[in-house]
């Protein structure tokens, strides 16, 4: 027997024998029902019969790697080399029974069905979506995605050193290291320098501000108690308020361990004090000194190594 078949979208267009598809091989269908028309050709009536049959049309995936705020950098802690932010990968196909295989410089990472990957480490990212059974459609690997790897300022043996005590221009150099492009100010909102070296400071405490530049920036790391270390070169105890006491700038803290005396010219000790505390009232066992020069040696710590220095000022009533 030599059989005729004939297709319709509909169960009415095959039982009336109109509306045939007319090409079946160029015909674009969607997810329908397609009914067949089936005649034997060999007998005068054709014994037609009738069925159906389901297409299922599944789009293959497009993935597109994308981060929220298009983030490309990820910030790793340089000392213990962990990730303290990391990165979440979205594909951009709903997981609806898909399956996402993520890959890192062409090597397969992970296999997820929840669309997103959670990245730890820097490089180029692609992912191929599987759809879902019956037909699990698979999708072209995806454009890559670039991943950065940045991280705060670590700081080295304390963070900074400071050069040249007493001197006119004493020198602030930055110690730090990292994953990522750092800059420096005396401010926390800037002005922001590329250089680690500070000159011309004012004398007394300050804190350096560090921050990371990369794209995303993994944050600032604050340097406390830089000091910058001098001393009035006068003092008027006059009890209005201003210049009352004398006593070292910028040697505050446990770490310089400063103790300064203080002499008259002829070298007879008045006052031993310390730069913790509130300085030299210009007094001698409680009795008023007179307007002179006087003289003093500090004693500190500079870089684990014990110094001294002497100087003196003028005491003006």
């Amino acid at each position: 027997a030599i059989h005729a078949v004939t297709y319709y979208t509909s169960e009415a267009d095959a039982l009336a024998g109109t509306n045939p598809i007319a090409t079946p091989a160029a015909f674009n269908a969607t997810t329908q029902t397609i009914w067949a028309e089936i005649i034997n050709t060999s007998t005068v009536s054709g014994c037609p019969d009738y069925t159906s049959f389901e297409v299922v049309i599944e789009l293959l995936p497009e993935p597109v790697i994308t981060t929220t705020d298009d983030v490309h950098t990820i910030c790793v802690d340089f000392i213990t080399g962990q990730p303290i932010r990391t990165l979440t990968l979205q594909s951009n196909v709903a997981p609806n029974g898909h399956i996402y295989d993520w890959y890192l410089d062409g090597a397969l990472v992970d296999t997820t069905t929840d669309g997103q990957y959670i990245a730890t480490a820097p490089g180029t990212y692609t992912v191929i979506v599987t759809g879902p059974a019956p037909n699990e459609c698979e999708s072209a690997e995806s454009a890559g995605f670039t991943v950065i790897q940045s991280g705060p300022a670590s700081p080295i043996n304390g963070g900074f050193v400071v050069s040249n005590a007493f001197g006119e221009e004493q020198v602030i150099t930055v110690l730090v290291e990292g994953y990522g492009q750092y800059q420096y100010s005396l401010y926390e909102e800037g002005p922001w320098q590329n250089s680690n070296v500070f000159t011309g400071v004012a004398p007394g405490t300050h804190t350096i501000y560090v921050r990371d530049t990369n794209e995303d920036a993994c944050g600032t790391l604050p340097l406390t108690d830089v000091s910058i270390i001098n001393y009035p070169h006068y003092f008027t105890p006059n009890g209005d308020g201003y210049n009352d006491t004398w006593n070292v700038i910028g040697l505050a803290g446990d770490q310089y361990q400063a103790i300064i005396y203080i002499f008259d010219r002829y070298g007879k000790l008045i006052k031993q004090i310390s730069p913790d505390g509130e300085g030299w009232d210009g007094t001698f066992n409680g009795n008023l000194v007179p307007s002179d020069d006087y003289w003093f040696t500090v004693e500190f710590t500079e870089g684990n190594i014990r110094r001294e220095f002497k100087a003196h000022f003028a005491l003006k009533r």
